[in-house]
């Protein structure tokens, strides 16, 4: 597609002048998102933007975001909030909150709608770790180094922030059991590092509970909420994931990568396989999974198996917000979890479906601010956010 004819129609679009066949022209070219690269190019055209410059001047592109804002129709209610999404009247928005894709540096972002008249901050590497006599030890306060020691490992906050069970003598043998809950809160996440080397990503308000010494026939956590793990190979002791509160369910790993997203407030379990090989076990059913597949369970279905969306299942981990026509539901809950906030539906809960990525590193204002384009509008007030039809 050239992208100047993209170009003409946008403008048209802009100027009120677009004719019905270029609308549907125009309408086809946003539905096959396969002109991101093009799409951008035209929206830095429009914007004024010179090629090469990487922030933008709020003065010169606030204005034309209002008036695209003031010309867009959407006869679905689905809000396209990406670059490379359908809607590029919409994605403006977004690309100007989270940056250039190709340098990744983030871009100016203009103030919130009046609607929002407070901000909150996003969430933050926060966590509480338990030790096995019930101390408690808060991670975020703690300073580097050593913290402590379970048994025969060292509990070690790292340079980087992550926590690491690391042996107080190579030589010791495991004599007792000392198990640890690592905890976070609502707006907090965490990285750890387990005493045989796997690597875990624990979300916001989620809990996994670990010996700090793995010993016996087999390695297993306990998990609430959600996590990404990269396991640690040793077919002489297998890994298992159990699910607190689900004593019927489980994840045997038989591979490396996978993320399981298991809050007791969503409606089903999900486990994502990226490399290697689990099975999911539910009561007396069991499921392989492959590559590139997720399973979906509760205590009263069974287990369905579907090709993932990779991306959207550990955007969190890699610290962005990724929806493929999401209900406003589940947006909200990832928000409420990150952002530490409860939401309330003042008169009811809309309908609008959601396709799109955006950092979690900006303030809760901007990314209400690219979701009031589709229609639905938020308060926020102190700890609440209010959304409205």
């Amino acid at each position: 597609m050239d992208t100047h004819r993209i170009i003409y129609l946008l403008q048209r679009y802009l100027d009120g002048r677009i004719i019905p066949e270029e609308q549907e022209e125009l309408n086809r070219i946003l539905r096959q998102g396969d002109h991101a690269e093009q799409i951008r190019e035209v929206m830095g055209v429009l914007i004024g933007r010179e090629q090469g410059l990487e922030v933008y001047d709020e003065m010169e592109w606030e204005p034309f975001l209002q008036k695209i804002r003031r010309k867009i129709v959407r006869p679905t209610r689905r809000l396209w909030f990406s670059a490379a999404a359908a809607l590029v009247l919409l994605s403006v928005a977004v690309w100007l909150l989270t940056g250039n894709r190709k340098t990744g540096k983030p871009l100016a972002a203009a103030p919130a709608k009046p609607s929002v008249t407070q901000d909150l901050a996003p969430g933050s590497n926060r966590a509480t770790l338990t030790l096995a006599d019930n101390s408690t030890i808060d991670l975020d306060a703690a300073k580097e180094g050593v913290l402590g020691q379970q048994g025969n490992m060292r509990l070690i906050k790292e340079k980087d922030g992550r926590l690491n069970y690391q042996p107080a003598d190579e030589k010791a043998f495991v004599t007792t059991m000392a198990y640890n809950l690592l905890a976070t809160p609502r707006g907090g996440q965490y990285q750890l590092v387990l005493p045989d080397g796997s690597k875990v990503w624990l979300n916001a308000a989620s809990r996994l509970k670990y010996p700090a010494s793995f010993g016996g026939k087999e390695r297993v956590v306990e998990l609430q909420g959600e996590a990404y793990f990269e396991i640690a190979r040793n077919p002489s002791m297998p890994f298992k994931v159990a699910l607190i509160g689900q004593p019927s369910a489980r994840v045997e790993v038989l591979g490396t990568h996978f993320n399981v997203k298991a809050y007791s407030d969503e409606p089903s379990v999900q486990a994502t396989l990226l490399e290697g090989a689990i099975k999911i076990h539910q009561g007396t059913a069991a499921v392989l999974l492959q590559p590139g597949q997720q399973a979906r369970w509760n205590s009263s279905t069974n287990i369905k198996v579907s090709t993932a969306d990779l991306e959207e299942a550990i955007a969190w981990k890699n610290g962005l917000f990724k929806f493929n026509d999401a209900t406003i539901e589940e947006v909200m809950l990832q928000l409420s979890r990150w952002y530490d906030v409860d939401i309330v539906y003042v008169n009811g809960v809309p309908k609008d479906l959601f396709r799109g990525e955006i950092y979690r590193s900006v303030n809760v204002s901007k990314l209400l601010k690219v979701l009031e384009a589709s229609g639905v509008h938020f308060t926020v007030e102190g700890k609440k956010i209010l959304v409205r039809n």
